[in-house]
């Protein structure tokens, strides 16, 4: 019988689509162009954010303003076109398979999809349009009025709960336009990405971090992991489910 219900499913980008974290690649991106000064305390200071990020302690908006400021004052178009070249280069060949097959079989059973990330919007949304995502949701840069990197983020910060804040007004939007889902499907691989795995229909621990990993084995949420299995799936998972 078919489903009339309006479908959107969810993805977080690091380490649920890629395979890695886009925010620490572009930096390394960055120092290679030499778009940072101390690349080497630089690098050393991302991996202590990273370190903070899996334990769930990063100050967000920190990390937001020390991963901005290599580029405050240059304009939005030179960055766009760095992004697009670090796209091509550095993010393609790390896309998981698995998981753009899922994405992939999502789209074709006529569901939406959106990726929502804690990376910064200039590099979300590119990747999101690269994947074949209908939208993304990430923290927004501010911009002088010359159309520079002022270095601050902007808007709601889509980190922990900030996620389904964003989401829920996302979702208001489509409400206005009478396009609200009414199946919610989420993916994701890190605990703080709880708050929105426990608001789906559908929640999905990919290739989780241990705290998430224990939380979907006590739920009974269906595990993939990508990483290590291409398109295969683990626990409790179908490659192509029927609910």
């Amino acid at each position: 019988m078919p489903d009339d219900r309006r479908h959107l499913a969810i993805f977080d980008l690091d380490d649920t689509l890629l395979d890695g974290d886009c925010t620490g690649l572009w930096i390394a991106w960055l120092v290679r162009r030499r778009w940072v000064e101390d690349g080497e305390a630089f690098m050393e200071q991302v991996a202590r954010h990273d370190q903070q990020y899996h334990a769930g302690t990063l100050d967000m908006q920190a990390h937001l303003r020390f991963v901005l400021a290599p580029l405050v004052g240059r304009r939005h178009d030179t960055v766009r076109d760095e992004v697009v070249a670090f796209v091509e280069t550095w993010i393609r060949p790390r896309l998981m398979p698995g998981a753009l097959e899922r994405l992939a079989w999502h789209r074709d059973q006529g569901h939406d999809t959106l990726i929502i990330s804690a990376s910064m919007y200039h590099l979300v949304e590119p990747i999101a349009r690269e994947v074949g995502a209908d939208d993304a949701l990430a923290t927004p840069p501010a911009f002088d009025a010359e159309g520079r990197f002022t270095g601050e983020p902007t808007g709601i910060v889509t980190y922990q709960s900030g996620k389904l804040t964003a989401l829920e007004a996302w979702l208001a939007e489509r409400e206005a336009a009478r396009a609200r889902p009414d199946i919610l499907w989420g993916y994701s691989d890190s605990y703080n990405d709880l708050p929105l795995l426990e608001h789906v229909d559908h929640a999905h621990a990919t290739q989780p971090d241990a705290r998430l990993a224990r939380v979907a084995e006590q739920r009974g949420w269906p595990r993939f992991d990508w990483r290590n299995a291409g398109a295969a799936s683990t626990k409790g998972a179908k490659a192509s489910p029927s609910w």
